[in-house]
């Protein structure tokens, strides 16, 4: 059976996209030369516009509890316009330097969240993440993530054993095009079990869009087909008020 083609890393007006979810999704049904199946939207969560931190706990649930609802609500309802046309899931792009004290908490407020990327993870938020990512309610993954860069010290063997042993999953990603320097890491992955994703990370420009049929052509060349991430839509959200 073919996999579905899925572009899972798309940004919109709720972060600091250009493009609504239906602009989104008609972009990517009017692709020459592409069937796509499913879109995901994972817009930019848990950070302010001033990108201050909130180290406060009460301070961090008053304002990204409502946020992350309302962000949720307006995804599932792009979901119930595009049936039967496109898939349409709910995912959200959170940036580990920022995050990462406030994890236990985030984990609570991702009720209709589908998947979670992770963005500028290093080596150490990494490990963080593989020790507690049995606990999200989620697949979670790395975005657009250059490992033999961001990794400079660490063996790709062990890095692709980190990512297997906790279930993380690998986005490739077309901010990558060409794939000069990360040949070496996308023949490690086939022998290990990581799961991957596709990703034009979409921002102001839908040229990027473009770039999904060498995505899959990559993953195909790579030997990582079978090895495709399909999320799974998860209930209705139930958050406490």
């Amino acid at each position: 059976m073919t996999p579905a083609v899925l572009n899972l890393h798309n940004h919109t007006p709720f972060s600091d996209g250009a493009y609504t979810i239906d602009e989104l999704c008609e972009a990517h049904l009017d692709l020459a030369g592409c069937k796509v199946d499913g879109i995901g939207i994972s817009d930019h969560l848990f950070c302010t516009p001033s990108s201050r931190e909130i180290t406060n706990d009460r301070e961090f649930e008053r304002i990204f509890v409502p946020e992350t609802r309302s962000y949720v609500a307006e995804v599932r309802a792009a979901r119930q316009r595009w049936a039967g046309k496109l898939q349409v899931f709910c995912g959200a792009e959170i940036n580990y330097p920022k995050n990462r004290g406030m994890l236990d908490r985030i984990r609570t407020m991702l009720d209709g969240v589908d998947y979670v990327i992770f963005e500028y993870v290093d080596w150490a938020g990494l490990t963080h993440l593989a020790n507690q990512s049995r606990r999200w309610p989620c697949p979670i993954g790395l975005a657009h993530t250059a490992v033999h860069s961001q990794y400079p010290n660490t063996s790709l063997d062990q890095v692709v054993r980190t990512l297997a042993n906790a279930r993380i999953f690998y986005e490739v990603s077309s901010k990558f095009l060409p794939l000069d320097g990360h040949e070496a890491w996308l023949r490690t992955l086939p022998g290990h079990r990581v799961a991957v994703t596709v990703g034009t990370d979409t921002h102001d420009d839908l040229r990027v869009l473009r770039d999904i049929p060498t995505l899959y052509d990559t993953v195909r060349r790579f030997g990582l087909e079978s090895k495709l991430l399909t999320p799974a839509a998860r209930m209705e959200p139930a958050m406490s008020a």
